[in-house]
This record gives C-alpha cells, structure tokens and sequence, in this order.
C-alpha cells in the first residue's frame, strides 16, 4: 500500500504539472484562435477531447469485467496517450506557415486520440484504487495528488506567462515548447504509473456478450436509485462545460486582456486547486464524499455568476473566476470518484465506473453549443444559461444518500 500511494503520488503530481503546461482550458483555446476565428470550432476540440474518453469506456468494462488484473490495458493506453502528446509539440514545432487547415485536422486527431486512449485508462486506473487503498486513505490520497501537483502547476503557470510573454519566442514556437513540456512530465509521471503493484482483486468469472453486457448495466441504473441521482447530478454539474473554454477568450477578446496574462490564470486554477485539496481531501475521509460534491456543486454555480460582473471591474475579476474553476474541478476529482467507489460493488466496479462515464458523454457537445451561443448572441448570454442549469445540479446534490463504506 505504501509502494502504490507512493508511485499513484508521483504520478499525479507530475501528471498535473505537465498538464498546466498546456492547459485546455487556457492554454489550448488560445493557441487554436490562431487557426481559426470561430468559437464554435474551438468548443469542437474542447468537445472532441471529451469525447474521445467516453467513446471506449463500455466496451473497456466489458473486457476488464472477467479479468482479477487491470494493469495490462492501463499501461499500453497510458503510453499511446505520451507518444500522441510529443507529435502534437512536433507538429507546433515544423507548423507548417499558410495551411492552418493542415495543423486543425492534425490537432483534431491528436486531442482525440489522446482522449480516447485516456477512456481507456479510465476503467483499469479508477478500478486499481479501488483495490488497492481503503475508503478512509482515498480522499487524502486523490487530495495529495492535487495538492502537490497544484503547487507546482503554479510554477508551471508562472513559465506559461515567461514563454508566450517572451516576444523573442516567435508563435507557434512558443506554444510547441509548452506542449513539449507536457510531454516530458507527463512521461516521467507514466514511468511511475507503470511501477503500480495491482492487488488481484474478484472478477465475474465468465464474459458476458457485449449485447448483454449493455443490457444488464442499464438495468444497474435502474435498480440502483442513488446511483443514477449521482449520475444526474455530475451531469448537471458538468453542464458548466457549456461556458468553460471561453472564460479566457472573453478576457482577450472583450476585457482587454493581454496573451502574456493567460499564465495568470493558469496559476489562478491552480493555486484554487490547492487551497481546496486539503479541505476536499479531509471531508471525504472524515465526513463522507456527499458533502465534497454538494459543496463542489455549490461552487460550479458561482463562476458564471463571477464572470458576469466582469466587465465592471475588469479582466482581472476572471482570476477569481479561474481559482473557483480550480475549487470546483479538485473537488469533483474528490468527490464523484470516491462516492463511486464506496456505493459500486466489487465485481460491478468496472461497470459502474464506465456508465458513469459513458453518461458523463452527453456533455461533450456542450463546448460547440457554448460556442454557437457566444457566436449567434454573446458571452454573457452562455454563461447566464450555464447559471440556471448549474443550480438544478445544486439541488439534485441535496438529495444524494450519505455513504461511508469503510470495506470499500
């Protein structure tokens, strides 16, 4: 147990620092408005990088489901996921000049191959913890993770300010070096992963059909009432995608905001991150995770509402914006995973872990509707609708049963 807190420690930290380097939801946006003018197409890889993790995760279940070891199928997805990430800084790098066309087909296949090998991760990584730590060590465990790979993302905010602020570093050079540096922790981080000792854990002793598979695990959401409320909830929660990719873009494009203060809010995420990981990570052992994600929801409703009174102070209100996207981010990763993994049974895990997954893909259009909402009527108008639905997700969250599995 010490071993793989360890390794599942390093990994995560570095994993989250290589990730700020290019972060999706700054980083990224930025880089892609240079290829093109639409808001629609930038939420189409936003969504896209969604999509690919939800598209395998059924069939994954279905696979694992039979099998007492996971840690096979997580290491061959991992690695796909580290060789996709160091094409796309070669392909920022030797950018071809005058043919965006070519470098936007090449990023959509990149993101969506490196989100769809993270679908397939998904089973066998979240499955591994469920085995391998007890319920009362996970939450400081997931917490740690965040908290130390927080603090270093901060740092890794700081060099994303130097290097797209830096106007020797000519674009798209500078963007490439942020995504190789991605590339080189998040490598590191996998070398890690990869050391994980599994405990053999109980599988079904027989493979169901693919048909049947499907058939059965609907019927799970059926029979298992809190189950499906803590789907809906997470859905409606996550309904704060529709507005998330543009938070930037509305400070560059209408608050006057300069493309060397994306750092800022990079480091503002993330410094959010980690003034909450502690807290997260100590409700969820000693309280329960019902109160994390209640807690987590109420925080997703507040930052619409920060960005709307935006413009009356100016684009520096959007820092608060980006420390409460970092609140309610870790406290989500917290919250939803561990409240899974005490409410699933053992051998169902693998199941569970993929509805919910597979459920959570009915919000990956969510970045292009945001987007043709900013491009028909206006920003305000997204982050307005994002409000209503966000509440609707606060009141489900009430209704979750309080949970505290101790064998789980």
């Amino acid at each position: 147990m010490r071993f793989n807190f360890a390794m599942g420690l390093i990994h995560g930290i570095l994993f989250r620092t290589g990730m700020a380097f290019s972060e999706p939801m700054s980083v990224l946006p930025i880089f892609l408005k240079h290829f093109t003018g639409s808001q629609a197409m930038i939420g189409v890889f936003s969504a896209l990088m969604n999509a690919g993790s939800v598209l395998p995760q059924l069939l994954v279940a279905n696979k694992l489901e039979s099998k007492p070891r996971k840690k096979p199928v997580l290491v061959v997805a991992i690695w796909v996921r580290a060789a996709l990430w160091l094409v796309l800084g070669l392909l920022a790098y030797f950018c071809p000049p005058g043919h965006p066309t070519i470098v936007l087909v090449g990023l959509l296949l990149l993101l969506f191959g490196f989100s769809l090998a993270g679908g397939v991760a998904t089973i066998p990584f979240t499955d591994i913890w469920g085995k391998a730590l007890p319920a009362t060590l996970r939450g400081r465990f997931f917490g740690h993770r965040q908290f130390w790979g927080g603090l270093m993302a901060v740092g890794a905010g700081y060099a994303v300010k130097r290097i797209l602020g830096n106007p020797s570093i000519a674009f798209p050079k500078n963007y490439a070096y942020l995504f190789l540096l991605s590339f080189a922790f998040i490598a590191v981080s996998y070398i890690a992963l990869s050391s994980l000792r599994e405990p053999e854990g109980n599988a079904n002793k027989h493979t169901r059909r693919l048909a049947v598979f499907l058939r059965e695990s609907l019927r799970v959401l059926w029979q298992d009432r809190n189950f499906g409320l803590l789907i809906l909830t997470q859905l409606a929660v996550g309904f704060g995608a529709f507005a998330l990719p543009f938070y930037v873009l509305y400070g560059t494009d209408e608050l006057h905001m300069a493309t060397g203060d994306v750092g800022i809010l990079v480091a503002a995420q993330m410094a959010g991150g980690i003034l909450s990981n502690l807290l997260w990570a100590q409700l969820s052992d000693r309280v329960g995770n019902r109160i994390v994600i209640i807690l987590t929801a109420a925080t997703a409703v507040t930052i619409p509402l920060v960005a709307l009174l935006s413009p009356a102070v100016g684009w520096r209100l959007l820092i608060a914006v980006f420390v409460l996207i970092g609140f309610s981010s870790s406290g989500g990763g917290i919250g939803y995973t561990n409240y899974l993994l005490e409410i699933a049974p053992e051998q169902l895990r693998p199941t569970y872990i993929a509805l919910q997954g597979t459920a959570l893909g009915l919000t990956v259009l969510l970045p292009v509707l945001g987007g043709l909402v900013i491009d028909v009527y206006s920003y305000q108008a997204t982050f307005l609708v994002s409000v209503g639905v966000l509440i609707a997700g606060l009141l489900l969250s009430l209704r979750l049963k309080p949970v505290r599995n101790l064998a789980a």
